[in-house]
């Protein structure tokens, strides 16, 4: 499962694996990447938040 529908549109550039308990997360610059951590740290405590560059992310997504 790829995260519900909702989380989806809320967050677009995250992908959310519940069964594994991981955020995969677009990343493309160092500033970002301080954002995006502090922001789901603060909001999904208990997930272990992974960046991504855009290939992997498309990979991880299925979309291309």
């Amino acid at each position: 499962m790829k995260g519900s529908s909702s989380m989806r549109k809320q967050y677009p550039t995250h992908i959310f694996l519940e069964e594994k308990k991981e955020i995969w997360a677009l990343c493309e610059s160092s500033i970002s990447a301080m954002a995006i951590s502090a922001r789901m740290k603060k909001s999904f405590p208990d997930y272990e938040l992974c960046l991504c560059n855009r290939e992997t992310f498309l990979r991880l997504s299925g979309k291309e």
